[in-house]
């Protein structure tokens, strides 16, 4: 497991999110996409949001993805020494917004 995706389980499993490392989604034609860091659900897109390290990795999948309802992010892993935040993530969450029912929407969002 990387760093981000260590933080991203870290950030979700302290705002309330489920985030689905590793996850591949099902796409139209049997297409595979194995790159994907993780799926947050319930932000982003009626699927969630999936996180990739480069834009390189979605190049050719960005209208199947959209057709079968994911957001994509594009997020590069930590530096060196940075520290973890939270606050900067929850940010990313809510400029992502929220696609989940209304009653299930946590409250710092």
């Amino acid at each position: 497991m990387t760093k981000l995706a260590d933080w991203l389980k870290k950030a979700c499993d302290e705002s309330g999110l489920h985030a689905e490392l590793g996850f591949s989604p099902p796409l139209p034609g049997g297409a595979e996409v194995s790159t994907v860091v993780a799926l947050i659900q319930k932000v982003g897109a009626p699927n969630g949001m999936l996180v990739f390290r480069t834009s390189d990795d979605i190049e050719a999948f960005r209208s199947l993805l959209r057709d079968a309802g994911y957001g994509y992010s594009v997020l590069e892993e930590p530096w060196a020494g940075e520290q973890f935040d939270l606050n900067s993530f929850q940010d990313m969450f809510r400029d992502w917004g929220w696609s989940g029912s209304p009653e299930s929407k946590p409250d710092w969002m």
